[in-house]
């Protein structure tokens, strides 16, 4: 198998290798950023495959999309030092021969209050934290980020965490005085761009598969993992795989074993994630999924010998081999993407677990500058998923990473429509988000849990998205009580956190 994955790599770099390269950079995988780079994206005739996110782009071509879109909402310039770096640049930037870095300040700083549940009192954030990230020459790529944060959360989040111990998305959580709690996120990746169609990723952070809001195949929804990730790039990039080897954790601890600290170890897994898109033309995407988890501890019979075929690159194959093996479990899935108009796209998803037998569908629709209208854009997406598909949590070859499902957070037998209505004039962003759930988990009683977000926000810079905001999350959930939280703060936004659960 070791000589299977020398000679794809071996082949992978003689493809390319001669072929001319440019430095890269990973385009921020959040509503604000996405959306105005989409757009642009969506009006581009060049064969781009948006479905794998993080996007890892040429740095001119993220470049142009960052000046397109501050030209499109505000033309000022500042001549003075704070003026630039408060409204328009980052806050440090060392060029010099073969290297280029950048050093930015994130924050979020957030005072709320649920009106429904005066018991809970104040809901506050307070995130302090670093983001470096540059190139050296034009093959390597860097990026690492520190988030150190406190926070007091509505009851229906305060009881997901204490059920799991992770703030959804984020870190394990840790009791900060009453009732709050203090949590650390720290993400980094390293990507070498081996040829222009090769390039290999080392590091912590998070993946996305697919183009919705929610993905039934992989989601940004869990806390970051460790991966190491080859791309490759073929046929003027029509053709493009993601090999992805990845070191995931279930918050079970290893029971009379500690680390060399003396901290208590939690149970491993491993999971292998493969992507395969053909993009034929700017107007359409499909896009073949593997996920496999392979398990590596239990109460049991504790540690597993390392099987070689988790090394496998090859999609699928895994899948075939060991369709008969109880310590493996496999997702399988189909993503697809068409564009029949400039700024109007559809798209969908299929998964489907081997071992239950369960699927899931996804379909859904988006639309920059609606009726011509220049800021304004719409989403609306479909899921629906049935039982059996991603695994019990803690059976250790479940869809889980941090006690969060990889997929989805309802993870199954649930059926959703959310929407997002969003609006931007020159530095003034307005939202509206919906998401109408439907659980069915009762046999005598439906439970429905509906969230609704407005909010408006005042974008100081775009290149951090560090803006003013405030709004509202109210949440009707038939089984238990409802939440109105409204909530005023200062934030750079970089990053998706899922609350709408």
């Amino acid at each position: 198998m070791k000589k299977v994955i020398i000679c794809f790599l071996f082949i992978s770099l003689y493809l390319g290798f001669t072929q001319v390269m440019a430095q890269k950079t990973l385009l921020p995988f959040d509503p604000v950023t996405s959306h105005d780079a989409m757009r642009q994206l969506y009006e581009s005739d060049s064969i781009i495959h948006l479905s794998f996110k993080p996007l890892l782009l040429n740095k001119s071509d993220y470049d142009t999309l960052v000046k397109r879109t501050n030209d499109r909402y505000t033309t000022r310039e500042y001549q003075n030092w704070i003026g630039r770096k408060l409204f328009r640049e980052n806050l440090v930037v060392i060029e010099a021969e073969d290297l280029y870095l950048t050093f930015d300040v994130l924050m979020n700083l957030e005072l709320g209050n649920d009106f429904e549940d005066s018991s809970e009192g104040q809901i506050t954030t307070n995130t302090r934290a670093i983001l470096v990230q540059g190139n050296i020459t034009d093959k390597v790529y860097f990026r690492t980020d520190f988030y150190e944060t406190q926070s007091y959360f509505p009851s229906y989040v305060d009881s997901m965490i204490r059920a799991s111990n992770v703030v959804p998305g984020q870190g394990k959580a840790k009791p900060f005085k009453y009732s709050g709690y203090d949590y650390p996120v720290v993400t980094g990746i390293v990507n070498f761009q081996a040829s222009k169609n090769v390039s290999v990723q080392f590091g912590q952070d998070k993946m996305f598969i697919g183009n919705g809001y929610r993905s039934l195949l992989l989601s940004d929804n869990t806390a970051p993992y460790l991966f190491l990730q080859v791309g490759l790039s073929l046929f003027e990039n029509k053709v493009n795989y993601h090999a992805n080897w990845a070191s995931l954790q279930n918050l079970t601890r290893v029971k009379g074993v500690q680390s060399t600290t003396g901290d208590d170890l939690f149970a491993k897994k491993q999971a292998n994630f493969n992507y395969l898109t053909f993009k034929p033309s700017p107007k359409i995407e499909i896009g073949l999924f593997e996920g496999v988890i392979w398990e590596r501890w239990n109460e049991y019979t504790k540690s597993q010998d390392f099987d070689p075929v988790f090394l496998n690159p090859v999609p699928f194959l895994t899948t075939a081999i060991k369709s008969n093996d109880t310590l493996v479990s496999s997702i399988l899935g189909l993503n697809a993407f068409v564009k029949p108009f400039t700024h109007v796209g559809f798209y969908g998803q299929f998964s489907y677990g081997t071992n239950g037998g369960g699927s899931g569908f996804q379909i859904g629709t988006k639309m920059y500058d609606v009726l011509q209208v220049q800021g304004l854009n719409l989403q609306a997406e479909f899921n629906q998923v049935g039982q059996n598909i991603y695994g019990t949590q803690n059976n250790y070859v479940d869809y889980f990473h941090f006690n969060q499902p990889l997929a989805l957070q309802k993870m199954e037998d649930f059926t959703e429509l959310n929407f997002r209505i969003s609006y931007r004039y020159k530095r003034v962003l307005g939202s509206l988000r919906g998401v109408i759930g439907h659980l069915n988990k009762s046999a005598t009683k439906q439970h429905l849990i509906d969230n609704y977000e407005a909010n408006v926000a005042y974008l100081l810079n775009p290149i951090t998205n560090l803006m003013v905001n405030m709004g509202v999350r109210y949440r009707v959930d038939s089984f238990g009580p409802n939440t109105n939280w409204v909530y005023f703060g200062v934030k750079t936004n970089l990053r998706n956190l899922y609350y709408d659960f």
